[in-house]
């Protein structure tokens, strides 16, 4: 079997690809852009093409006799996502459907979308099944809308059969900094850098933070298993940021700095991850409070090696 993984050199995309050398299934080709994505993520053991599913020559040849697409690669932000409209609309949307018009030529079996929690809005219950209504706050949110409507159409049309996960917060190794990174990693760098934990809001607001590793594996059971159709993918846990940052404080010292709240910011949000665990036998291991301290020892020997 040959799989491609758009986006594989990035924070989700590396972690897919190293399972799946790890299963010795077939071969790994692993197609990014490096914009985000880093060489070094790569795993031994796969192909690696250079290149932007916006590229449609690229990534149609870089198709060939695939068997299954994992599609990660995508402009990652909720709060940013007015200010990278334009951004969202090339490399989410047309990018997409790049990306499964490339499937279609090759004839691919499978995709497996990477969708977010992002189109589901501000919840109207929890925790959050896939029956939600679907209601984004943000350009980024409607663009996972629309390329989960995307593979269905595709299915129709060209038999690619698709999974469609919907990823909660996720967090873990090899997630680059940016403006738009995870609270998590976010917040364990300030603390590394002795710099005051910033908080918007009153803290109380809560998120489902799901293990990379845990997502990773959700990828390689949507792949191999007979399902289709739509899964959370998520630990079915609801957090609090203020609990989080105390988590952090406690391993690295620190303070909290509270901050304005941005308008639009989801109060709560939990993911129900029972359709998940029924069909793929997904099974989150990831603790938060567990798995801190070996993040942290990560976070803390990039920093030491950036300097």
């Amino acid at each position: 079997m040959k799989f491609l993984i758009t986006g594989g050199a990035g924070f989700i995309g590396s972690h897919i690809a190293e399972k799946l050398v790890e299963s010795r299934r077939g071969e790994v080709v692993v197609f990014d852009n490096l914009s985000v994505g880093q060489k070094e993520n790569i795993p031994q053991g796969c192909k690696f093409v250079e290149g932007d599913i916006r590229d449609k020559e690229k990534l149609n040849k870089a198709m060939g006799k695939t068997d299954i697409v994992f599609h990660n690669a995508a402009c990652v932000t909720i709060r940013g996502s007015f200010e990278k409209f334009q951004e969202i609309v090339n490399v989410n949307h047309r990018g997409t459907l790049n990306v499964l018009e490339a499937a279609a030529n090759q004839k691919v079996k499978k995709i497996i979308f990477a969708s977010s929690m992002g189109v589901y809005g501000e919840p109207e219950y929890l925790p959050v099944s896939e029956e939600h209504p679907l209601n984004p706050n943000s350009p980024y949110g409607l663009s996972k809308i629309t390329g989960e409507l995307y593979c269905q159409l595709f299915e129709e049309k060209y038999g690619i059969t698709p999974v469609i996960l919907r990823y909660f917060n996720t967090y873990g190794t090899k997630q680059i900094l940016s403006p738009y990174v995870g609270v998590i990693t976010s917040f364990i760098n300030q603390a590394l850098n002795k710099e005051p934990l910033t908080v918007y809001g009153d803290g109380e607001q809560t998120r489902d933070f799901v293990w990379v590793k845990d997502v990773a594996q959700a990828n390689l059971l949507a792949a191999f298993s007979n399902a289709k159709g739509i899964f959370n993918i998520g630990s079915g846990k609801e957090t609090s940021i203020n609990r989080i940052a105390d988590l952090i404080i406690e391993q690295l010292g620190g303070k909290k700095v509270y901050l304005d709240e941005p308008a639009g910011e989801i109060k709560r949000m939990v993911a129900d991850i029972s359709k998940a665990k029924k069909i793929l036998k997904y099974s989150p291991e990831g603790e938060v409070s567990d798995l801190l301290p070996s993040l942290i020892d990560w976070r803390s020997n990039r920093l030491t090696k950036s300097k």
